[in-house]
């Protein structure tokens, strides 16, 4: 078994609850509800959040909910905003790897990484076995071709040894060829603690957009989350937990059904009392792991 196949990929980003907000309460404005949540790609579901305080952001967030997850054997992902010297050091503590994106909250790390990934240095990592890898794919906005390219030089920079187990740089390079002729390319920067295993450093980038597709888009799409306007925070929690352990349900009872997620919703709406049966009645040892292996391919 390779080494991508027994990692599972832990993606972790912010979610804001917008129907929660108030711009005139007894107190003033409130804020939105945000909770901090890691996605397991492999299972499909959240497995870990983190609420974030009134009068903070997500980042002191990262390390505490890092913190009560067993990482040992997983690559954690986050956006660039989380890619913080605590967090990095949060995931090593729990003896888990990390893919982290760069940009420019980083400003001269950024340029020092985009400056390594020149013309030629890519050319170089083409030829190379392990470090360079492309696929082309239809989306639904046209033809998108990736280029993932990764090295382990990381010798060069000053302060490699502020960043805990840093041991290589990715870049991925996505061009998308539109119907009408046009293309766009984008280029996004990456450190990680993995070694040199391009298939890994891939299925990790691709991976973490899960977190976003399936979940924060069905918190918002099938469970209408922004529109929900319950202002206590509490209840507000509550709901919020509620709705991701709902999520985990469905998914596991989705090939009973052989409907979306937001159907079955509407069926089970319609005659609860049958439905709970046929749901519970379907959460066999059986059904939990087929739903786990599916959600993992």
């Amino acid at each position: 078994m390779g080494q991508d196949q027994e990692k599972e990929i832990l993606c972790m980003d912010g979610k804001e609850s917008r129907g929660s907000k108030r711009i005139q309460g007894n107190n003033g404005a409130v804020k939105p509800l945000q909770s901090l949540n890691l996605y397991s790609s492999g299972c499909g579901f959240c497995i870990g959040q983190e609420f974030i305080k009134e009068k903070t952001n997500e980042i002191p967030a990262g390390p505490v909910l890092l913190g009560r997850i067993d990482l040992k054997g997983k690559v954690v992902t986050w956006d660039a905003l989380n890619t913080q010297k605590e967090t990095v050091a949060a995931v090593i503590r729990g003896k888990g790897d990390y893919v982290a994106a760069l940009k420019g909250n980083h400003p001269l790390f950024y340029k020092e990484v985009q400056e390594y990934f020149s013309k030629e240095k890519l050319e170089e990592l083409e030829e190379m076995p392990g470090h360079y890898k492309k696929t082309i794919e239809k989306e639904h906005g046209g033809i998108v071709s990736r280029e993932y390219y990764q090295t382990d030089e990381t010798q060069w920079y000053e302060d490699k040894k502020k960043w805990k187990w840093l041991a290589t740089f990715g870049m991925v390079k996505k061009k998308l060829e539109k119907p009408d002729g046009t293309a766009v390319e984008e280029r996004r920067y990456y450190i990680s603690s993995l070694p040199v295993d391009v298939e890994l450093f891939s299925k990790a980038v691709r991976g973490h957009w899960g977190v976003e597709n399936q979940l924060h888009w069905h918190l918002d799409f099938t469970f209408k989350d922004d529109y929900n306007t319950t202002a206590e925070k509490t209840c507000a929690k509550n709901m919020h937990m509620l709705k991701k352990i709902a999520l985990a349900i469905l998914r596991i009872v989705q090939t009973l059904y052989s409907q979306s997620l937001k159907r079955i919703r509407k069926t089970i709406a319609r005659d609860c009392e049958k439905e709970l049966e046929n749901i519970l009645s379907a959460l066999s040892a059986d059904a939990i792991k087929s739903a786990l292996y599916k959600a993992s391919n």
